[in-house]
């Protein structure tokens, strides 16, 4: 059984979830625990990052690995996202993220301020890389 592990603070789209299933094979969409994704979802800004805080998170991951590959996509905090990327690495777990393309419209107000809108349309999954 091919799992993905869902660390990020988004819900999947449709359109993720099946390519998801299509193009990665995943049989089964693990969302985190609702007291692991508070914990993901609120990284403490104001301390110095370590192995501890993270080790609720990558020890459900051991605990709930499936016997193939194990997919985990990872966004959220860039300190937190690099540090569990390294560990899936080392870990067999395969990280990725998803890209995304964005159209941006401006409208010029009458009062001449300017009104952005941004859209952002689901493009692919992508495995993180190692420098070599």
């Amino acid at each position: 059984m091919r799992k993905l592990f869902l660390i990020f603070n988004h819900v999947l789209t449709e359109e993720q979830e099946k390519e998801a299933k299509e193009v990665l094979k995943i049989t089964q969409i693990i969302s985190l625990p609702q007291h692991l994704q508070d914990l993901w979802s609120n990284i403490p800004p104001d301390k110095e990052l370590s192995s501890d805080l993270f080790s609720p998170i990558t020890s459900y991951l051991l605990v709930n690995r499936g016997e193939e590959e194990n997919y985990c996509l990872i966004q959220g905090d860039f300190g937190a996202t690099v540090y569990l990327v390294s560990w899936c690495f080392k870990h067999g777990f395969i990280p990725i993220y998803a890209t995304t393309k964005r159209v941006a419209q401006e409208i010029v107000k009458p009062d001449g301020s300017v009104e952005l809108i941004k859209v952002f349309k689901h493009e692919r999954f992508r495995r993180y890389i190692l420098c070599s």
